[in-house]
């Protein structure tokens, strides 16, 4: 048996029952007593009449008395139901209504309790010797007579007890049947809930060892809460199988990039141990340099954007001249655009903008743009550098925009994300802007992309601005 059907045993259908179990005594005795109380009304009611009959004859003599309890109890007109009596002083019977004068001891007990109890009705319920439920009253007579004093009136409540145990059958038929119906009830809604867990269990056991192929299957039976927990579960493996084949790419990729920089170096090391020429030796130093420092800069957007996931990247914030940042990236790449015939176009605004930032990752925002931008570029094209003040909202917005390949809409909401690398993608170890989209994120900004496929890109950063002064 599964925990959540144990739980629901303990916890609802055994709650139920001990309610029900509960509710069945409290009814039970509430019946019994009602009934109960019916027969003991009826009883003394019975006695009161012949107390006030008693009354109205008003100050007769005790002979006369008797007689007239005599003829009361000979004449007793509910003989089919009830019995009466009359008890001298000993506690004996000396008449009947029925005209049977029985010789129980236990209405000599009833006589003395009576006597006892110093109640006006003493009322007891008792087995008779064949087993038959009986309920007496006994009243000890104000003005007794030298053979009468006491009334006694009895009746069988058996019938009553039928009818109780009836309705108690009754009631203990429709406790049962709410039991069932909660039990069945109860057992239909926990299969609805198990069987999809188990279902759920298995399929995120297989994605767990790298099945990512793995689904739920779709059934209009899982509904509401369920049905999205399947849904998402499902998302989720989908995201998880995109996410290995991007990890997957992104191996290739890097392998790729990291093993072309070292051949050429491995093959530049070897051809200068190999001559005294100097100028091979200083070619080969120059491309050993370049390409180490390709692959130091690969290696360190790498650990950046591993710090920036991990939330471990600590910056340096302080007041910065976003114009001078700008510039200086330009005049970085100036020479690489020079070689490509590429023309970097920026009209530097005569203002400061000062921005709250870490110098060192707004320089590497700018120069990871501009590499983008200067890779994708056709040669003899331009890539415009704009930067537009929001004076209503305080901010800045820098754009990089080039007119070449452009970004295919396919990938235009995806090329932010790590590891992705987009049709037409050239070399790259494909997180330069997710690690843009990163560092202006952890700054407070905005990055944003806009493309017309084979026509531009327009890449733009925005960041709150300090303050501004006129003037340089």
């Amino acid at each position: 048996m599964n925990s959540i059907t144990k739980k629901w045993i303990r916890g609802s259908l055994l709650i139920i029952i001990l309610l029900l179990v509960v509710s069945e005594g409290v009814f039970i005795f509430a019946l019994r007593s009602s009934y109960f109380q019916e027969v003991e009304n009826a009883l003394i009611n019975r006695i009161n009449s012949i107390k006030a009959t008693l009354k109205a004859t008003g100050d007769i003599s005790a002979e006369n008395r008797e007689l007239l309890l005599f003829g009361i109890v000979s004449e007793f007109s509910e003989k089919d139901k009830f019995e009466l009596m009359l008890v001298d002083n000993n506690g004996f019977i000396v008449a009947t209504s029925s005209g049977f004068r029985p010789s129980d001891s236990q209405h000599i007990k009833d006589f003395n309790a009576a006597i006892d109890s110093h109640e006006e009705f003493y009322i007891q319920t008792y087995s008779s010797q064949i087993r038959e439920k009986i309920m007496s009253v006994t009243y000890l007579l104000n003005n007794p007579t030298e053979d009468i004093y006491a009334l006694r009136i009895i009746t069988s409540i058996k019938r009553v007890e039928e009818e109780i145990n009836i309705i108690f059958g009754f009631s203990l038929l429709a406790a049962f049947t709410v039991i069932a119906f909660s039990a069945i009830s109860g057992s239909y809604f926990i299969r609805s809930i198990v069987s999809p867990i188990h279902l759920i269990k298995e399929t995120a056991d297989k994605i767990s060892k790298g099945d990512f192929d793995a689904r739920i299957p779709q059934n209009n039976k899982y509904d509401e809460e369920i049905g999205h927990l399947c849904d998402t579960i499902n998302n989720m493996a989908q995201e998880l199988g995109k996410n290995d084949e991007l990890k997957n790419e992104f191996i290739s990729s890097i392998s790729h990039e990291l093993r072309t920089p070292l051949t050429a170096i491995k093959g530049w090391a070897e051809t200068m141990n190999a001559t005294n020429d100097l100028q091979t030796l200083q070619k080969g130093t120059q491309i050993i340099l370049g390409e180490t420092d390709r692959l130091s800069a690969m290696v360190e957007n790498l650990l950046d954007f591993s710090r920036l996931q991990n939330a471990s990247l600590s910056l340096t914030k302080e007041k910065v001249d976003l114009v001078a940042e700008v510039y200086e990236a330009i005049l970085m790449y100036a020479p690489q655009a020079e070689k490509k015939n590429v023309k970097i176009n920026f009209e530097e605004p005569d203002i400061f903008i000062p921005v709250m930032a870490d110098k060192s990752r707004i320089k590497q925002v700018m120069i990871n743009l501009l590499d983008n931008a200067l890779k994708y570029s056709y040669p003899n094209s331009d890539i415009d550098i704009n930067m537009y003040m929001n004076k209503q909202n305080s901010t800045v917005r820098v754009e990089v925009k080039d007119y070449g390949k452009g970004i295919h809409p396919d990938d235009i909401e995806k090329v932010k994300q790590k590891f992705y690398k987009g049709k037409g993608a050239k070399q790259g170890s494909g997180i330069g802007l997710a690690l843009v989209n990163e560092i202006i994120k952890i700054h407070g900004g905005t990055f944003d992309i806009e493309s017309e496929y084979k026509k531009y890109t327009s890449m733009s950063f925005t960041l709150k601005v300090v303050r501004t002064m006129k003037g340089k």
